[in-house]
């Protein structure tokens, strides 16, 4: 535990720039959407790169007796930021509880992360498709998405996460990929994994809003 507090230090200056960032933002009188956007990115960025440097480095000092890592079936996957389930029908459900990042912004690799997380600490079997379908669906509506166009949505960490635990490969002999959206005001995104024969079944379930 002799680092603990020089972990601790590291961290309060990664935190202490991330604050830099926001104050930037605030202290700026830009109109222009191009430096506004660019000021966000920054913070954004940080931010989430702050998030994993906190995950990655705090979670040796905790007890070997806490629960929180002794049973990784417990763990509250809802505090880092999502859900996983396994479906009846055997595709894995993922659910993390933001939209994907914006693809013309700098990723943080906040969202590869959290799907790799969710996977480590599900109690139950994963399943395993040498041939799949990843469905991505984002529910959110015309105000609060993050990027409107499907070719500036950043989802490609979510397969290099998954690939080796729940898909072979993502090569596009193994791997086909879907990207849909729902009108919501509960911004969330859901991620499907099944054999790819069943694309079509789960089409269906998506149109008639059986998901």
């Amino acid at each position: 535990m002799f680092d603990y507090k020089d972990t601790l230090k590291n961290l309060q200056g990664d935190c202490i720039k991330v604050l830099q960032c926001l104050s930037r933002l605030i202290m700026s009188n830009s109109e222009s959407s191009t430096v506004i956007g660019r000021g966000i990115d920054e913070y954004m960025t940080r931010l989430e790169e702050l998030c994993i440097r906190s995950r990655n480095s705090l979670e040796k000092y905790r007890s070997r007796n806490d629960a929180f890592t002794a049973s990784p079936g417990t763990r509250s996957t809802d505090s880092i930021g999502g859900s996983i389930e396994v479906l009846g029908e055997g595709w894995l459900h993922i659910t993390l509880n933001t939209l994907l990042p914006n693809s013309r912004r700098e990723n943080g690799g906040y969202i590869g992360d959290t799907v790799s997380r969710l996977m480590q600490g599900y109690g139950g079997g994963l399943p395993y498709f040498k041939n799949a379908f990843m469905a991505i669906v984002e529910h959110c509506n015309y105000e609060n998405h993050n990027a409107l166009d499907n070719d500036n949505k950043a989802w490609k960490a979510i397969p290099n996460a998954l690939k080796g635990r729940v898909i072979e490969d993502d090569t596009q002999f193994c791997l086909s990929v879907g990207l849909f959206s729902k009108l919501s005001d509960d911004m969330r995104c859901e991620i499907y994994v099944m054999p790819s024969d069943e694309a079509s079944l789960f089409m269906d379930y998506l149109t008639n809003n059986y998901l």
